[in-house]
């Protein structure tokens, strides 16, 4: 797939912006135009990020940066700003579906304002190295000074905090799964700038402040939201917490803590508190399955509601499986699901191995597979 560089989108924009001397575009016209080279531009950016995720290397990188450099020139170019703000200002004359697009397209805008193209690229860049670094970061077990012995992987790590005992061997992987943060410190402050740049840019007052925008609410308002959320359930928390304090300590036979340490959770994230009680191993249950057999499972879930068999090119496209021992390859092994070209291609990228914990994920994943299908029909606009 060729790449569209910055300077051919650019050339592109400048031609609808001379249309302005003739009659200008409606909004159907301007909404049809956006529809269609958006999905183009981000096509090319979707193909070289998933490139780069499961095949992370410098040119793959570069390739990324210069294909979402080329969405982003489009996407935040003049035209496109001043045509979405003039059909706004007749809002009470637009459709729903009209008024919501229009919305869209200006939050999408102001990510990668046209206006300060020098700090767009900044940010695009700093965005593909952080996540490079990320998805080729390899976890060190043992190091001997600046030399790593041994590495490990993330399946190995939730391994180890789901089963062990061991708080010694416990706290030594969940330390091992935090490695990525220094990695990436100098790379997320710079981002955090930089996003804060370009909102600033379309008058927002912080990139939290643009994103909050697109549920329709106010700075004040999520986190008016978010503090009455945490307020209503930490009551339940609370009691659940104590619970999982006393149970935890029972299993590693240590005196009741006031906090719970973050490696005696058997999820490195915390997401979940798995093994606090003692109940049917469902790993047992997957013995002598294979990797492959835990995603085509999860498909019969969804066909057995009634949902179509996912597209051949899902199974030909997705990365779905651990890599090999000793293969020289990296790929991002956190699950995601893509939806590539906004229509029929769509992928998902996994590091399956024969386990419940996959088996949940799989089903999860291709969760958002099913309702990127659903989405891809005439009704529902790009």
């Amino acid at each position: 797939m060729k790449h569209w560089p910055p300077a051919l989108v650019a050339a592109m924009l400048a031609g609808c912006a001379g249309e302005r001397e003739r009659p200008r575009a409606s909004l159907p016209q301007f909404l049809e135009m956006y529809n269609r080279l958006d999905q183009k531009v981000g096509t090319v950016a979707a193909e070289a990020a998933w490139k780069a995720s499961t095949d992370v290397s410098e040119l793959h990188t570069g390739e990324r940066i210069g294909a979402e450099s080329a969405a982003a020139a489009f996407r935040g170019s003049q035209y496109v700003i001043e045509n979405a703000k003039r059909f706004l200002a007749g809002r009470q004359k637009l459709a729903d579906i009209e008024e919501r697009q229009l919305h869209e397209i200006l939050l999408t805008a102001a990510e990668y304002p046209g206006t300060i193209p020098d700090v767009v690229d900044r940010r695009v860049q700093a965005e593909g190295k952080a996540s490079a670094i990320l998805d080729g970061f390899a976890f060190c077990l043992e190091r001997q000074g600046e030399r790593c012995l041994k590495t490990t992987n993330p399946n190995e790590i939730d391994r180890v905090l789901q089963n062990s005992n061991q708080l010694e061997e416990r706290r030594k992987y969940w330390e091992v799964s935090k490695q990525t943060g220094p990695a990436l410190k100098p790379s997320l402050i710079e981002l955090r700038d930089l996003r804060n740049r370009v909102a600033a840019e379309m008058g927002y007052s912080s990139f939290f402040h643009l994103q909050v925008a697109d549920y329709r609410m106010t700075v004040e308002e999520m986190v008016g939201l978010m503090d009455r959320v945490v307020e209503e359930t930490r009551p339940l928390y609370r009691q659940l917490s104590a619970y999982a304090r006393r149970r935890l300590a029972e299993r590693f036979r240590q005196p009741v803590p006031e906090q719970i340490p973050a490696h005696w959770i058997g999820n490195r994230w915390a997401q979940e508190w798995p093994g606090l009680v003692e109940a049917v191993d469902l790993d047992d249950l997957l013995k002598g399955k294979s990797a492959e057999w835990i995603v085509q499972q999860a498909e019969r879930f969804y066909t057995s509601l009634g949902m179509p068999s996912l597209p051949r090119s899902f199974w030909e496209k997705s990365d779905l499986y651990q890599l090999p021992a000793g293969s020289k390859r990296k790929k991002n092994t956190h699950a995601s699901a893509w939806h590539v070209d906004g229509e029929a291609d769509v992928r998902s990228l996994m590091s399956v191995v024969p386990n419940f914990r996959w088996f949940e994920t799989s089903h999860h994943e291709l969760g958002h597979v099913y309702y990127y299908m659903a989405y891809s029909n005439p009704r529902v606009p790009h």
